[in-house]
């Protein structure tokens, strides 16, 4: 065996589970790791620049460019799914929104029979990723890699958002993330000295010595004898060989590829691998099974003052201005994303929210396209940046995100090509309730805006227009008008040991398979009320603890 191919573990995935994982991992000097990513390093001007995604979305370097099947919830509509490609995976390019999740998402995972999974068991965890000097460490870290600081980009449109939800009925809560969740405010982003930070620049900044980071390598399957994960099988520059693991593979390729890999190495539906010829390892019909995503519905609205909008800044002078004061001194516009505020809505007015909405000062208008510079771009070059190559308009968006929807997908095979996507079925609004709750958010977002602090500011309706108030029309406008909150999870879902669907342990143990993990927003036991990025970083830093046979912390009961 060549040594050279052999490590301790073998992490298929450098992205926000997987940076975290090998830095956690390489502190014990003793043991080796080695991180396989199919993309680049992920560096760029625009991954660095936190309001600089725009010219990373429908970017190949970066993006993986996703599709959904055929959605017959959606008028037969396919999805654009762009995820973070190179290292860091897609915390090189999402919306640095920090929120962790509802203290009771992590008990009802610990009602489920999931031992160890209640809010006080993840809590440390949560706080050990993270500096937020600015919070109460009752709730945050001081100390961490993961610096997040307040949104920044907190304007005029911001405040008025904050103060008429409050005269809807909305609370002001400082801190989404800390005693409550429901509430308006202020969030936090992972921004620190005007950077993006993304797991790789947080985690991955010191590189040990008995790291070894492969990029631009795929992995192709994980290879098995006798019921265990003994390597990975790996494509680099036209070149397959195999990477030995003495001790663990574990997989933190995301919601969509971690299914895909299980797949490919014969683990998963028995009866869908054979439709491709692939020998059947362990049965687990659980594998690609449960995926859920927030459907988001962006309400949009004109704006009475165009300057009060952030689309001002595509012409050319704007543009120029934003890019040098960010190049020279890291301040201005660009050192923040362009949304800054959100609303946690619960319908019976308890803790659990069933709305996360954000409110952005522009219009963007989701769906697949490329970056590539046209004359319209070199005439308002500033489209890249703020509209995610496409074309921002003066408005308020309001995306509406229903936290906890009843569908749930699945992730299939497409073929036995490693190279090719997955099929991605998110099945959005196969649960029928699921278009009921998001008419009503859409008619509990109508009503903030007609509040006397957004008087003065915003316009009239675009999306549905405000004569539309039937149910039955508002849902034909949903399905028209819905997509992604980019928060697809659960596909590879940890699971009691009574849960016949379950794919993973408690521990993130693939069952009936030895020595492999997958460690990703795949192992969410369902959907949590948030942004699923901060819970990635935080099953991460569990895994490394269980990995290497250390005590998990010892729990903090805040509740």
């Amino acid at each position: 065996m060549d040594k050279q191919l052999s490590f301790d573990y073998i992490i298929a995935g450098a992205g926000s589970a997987g940076c975290v994982l090998a830095a956690r991992l390489c502190e014990d000097p003793t043991v080796t790791v080695c991180l396989v990513e199919a993309g680049g390093n992920g560096d760029s001007l625009f991954v660095r620049m936190p309001a600089g995604n725009g010219f990373l979305f429908g970017n190949a370097r970066f993006d993986w460019g996703y599709c959904s099947v055929a959605q017959p919830g959606l008028d037969g509509r396919r999805i654009y799914y762009p995820r973070g490609k190179g290292l860091g995976g897609t915390s090189l390019m999402n919306g640095l929104i920090y929120v962790r999740g509802n203290a009771r998402d992590f008990d009802r995972w610990r009602d489920l029979g999931i031992r160890g999974w209640g809010y006080a068991d993840v809590l440390p965890y949560f706080k050990k990723s993270e500096t937020a000097t600015h919070r109460d460490p009752a709730f945050h870290g001081h100390s961490g890699p993961l610096k997040v600081t307040p949104a920044l980009n907190y304007c005029e449109v911001s405040r008025g958002f904050v103060a008429a939800a409050q005269q809807a009925g909305a609370v002001l809560n400082e801190d989404f993330n800390g005693q409550q969740q429901v509430g308006v405010g202020r969030f936090d982003a992972k921004v620190f000295g005007g950077q993006r930070q993304s797991t790789s620049a947080t985690f991955l900044q010191r590189r040990r010595a008995n790291l070894t980071v492969m990029i631009e390598t795929r992995a192709l399957r994980v290879e098995l004898s006798g019921g265990k994960a003994v390597g990975l099988r790996i494509s680099h520059g036209g070149i397959t060989q195999t990477l030995h693991a003495e001790r663990e593979v574990i997989s933190c390729l995301g919601a969509f590829e971690s299914p895909k890999l299980l797949m490919l190495s014969g683990i998963g539906p028995a009866d869908h691998l054979r439709e491709f010829g692939i020998d059947v390892a362990q049965d687990l019909p659980g594998v690609g099974e449960s995926l859920q995503d927030h459907p988001n519905m962006p309400l949009t609205f004109e704006i009475k003052d165009p300057m009060l909008s952030f689309a001002r800044y595509q012409r050319l002078d704007r543009t120029l201005w934003l890019g040098l004061q960010y190049l020279f001194s890291k301040s201005g516009p660009a050192t923040g994303p362009f949304w800054s505020t959100a609303l946690f809505h619960a319908f019976d007015g308890g803790e659990l929210p069933d709305l996360e909405v954000f409110c952005t000062p522009m219009v963007v208008r989701e769906g697949a396209g490329g970056a590539g510079w046209t004359l319209h771009h070199l005439l308002q070059p500033g489209r890249a940046i703020l509209a995610r190559g496409k074309t921002a308009a003066p408005g308020i968006q309001f995306d509406i995100n229903l936290l906890r929807p009843g569908s749930k997908g699945r992730i299939r095979l497409a073929s036995a090509n490693p190279a090719e996507h997955p099929q991605i079925d998110p099945a959005y609004f196969s649960a029928p309730e699921d278009v009921d709750h998001l008419i009503d958010g859409v008619r509990h977002v109508r009503e903030v805006t007609r509040q006397p602090a957004l008087a003065k500011i915003i316009g009239k309706e675009i999306t549905f227009g405000a004569h539309m108030t039937s149910r039955t029309a508002m849902a034909d406008g949903l399905r028209e008008n819905v997509t992604t909150g980019h928060h697809p999870v659960a596909s590879c879902h940890i699971g009691a040991e009574q849960d016949p669907g379950a794919v993973l342990d408690a521990e993130f143990r693939v069952r009936g398979i030895e020595r492999l993990r997958v460690v990703d927003a795949s192992a969410f036991p369902d959907q949590i009320s948030g942004n699923p990025n901060a819970c990635v970083v935080m099953m991460a830093e569990r895994a490394a603890d269980m990995l290497s046979g250390r005590p998990q912390l010892a729990r903090d009961d805040r509740s």
